[in-house]
């Protein structure tokens, strides 16, 4: 190989990784950007397996429309613990049934997200999606 070919050669790679991490240093701040925009995607480590895809989900569109304890309903039962805030579903509700948090993760997150939906839609009010691959994408 010439000595011309192996600069060429060099330069190029040199260039691809440059355009590999430039594109991994952009994807994660535009994801950054979303988790400060107050997009979250679902997903929990409490399931084995997802079946779905994650859910996007705007935290912020929803914390503006309603209470923290609509969703969080143990705000005020850990809030000294939590510094105020609500935990994660997944801190109790465990991807099986159990004595002590008889609604599994699964239930709790359909119950809570879907059935908040289908109540302000029996209300007459404007409402999420209820339908799963509208969730699930």
């Amino acid at each position: 190989m010439r000595s011309s070919e192996a600069r060429l050669l060099k330069y190029g790679c040199v260039l691809i990784v440059l355009f590999i991490a430039s594109y991994l240093v952009a994807s994660m701040a535009w994801s950054q950007e979303e988790v400060e925009q107050g997009i979250m995607n679902l997903k929990s480590l409490g399931f084995k397996k997802h079946f779905q895809s994650p859910v996007r989900f705007d935290h912020y569109l929803h914390e503006t429309l309603i209470r923290c304890r609509a969703c969080h309903h143990d705000f005020n039962v850990f809030s000294n613990r939590n510094f105020g805030k609500g935990s994660k579903c997944s801190t109790c509700h465990k991807e099986k049934l159990n004595k002590e948090i008889p609604v599994p993760l699964l239930m709790a997150y359909h119950q809570m997200c879907r059935g908040c939906h289908e109540n302000y839609l029996k209300w007459g009010r404007r409402s999420g999606p209820v339908m799963c691959g509208v969730c699930h994408k």
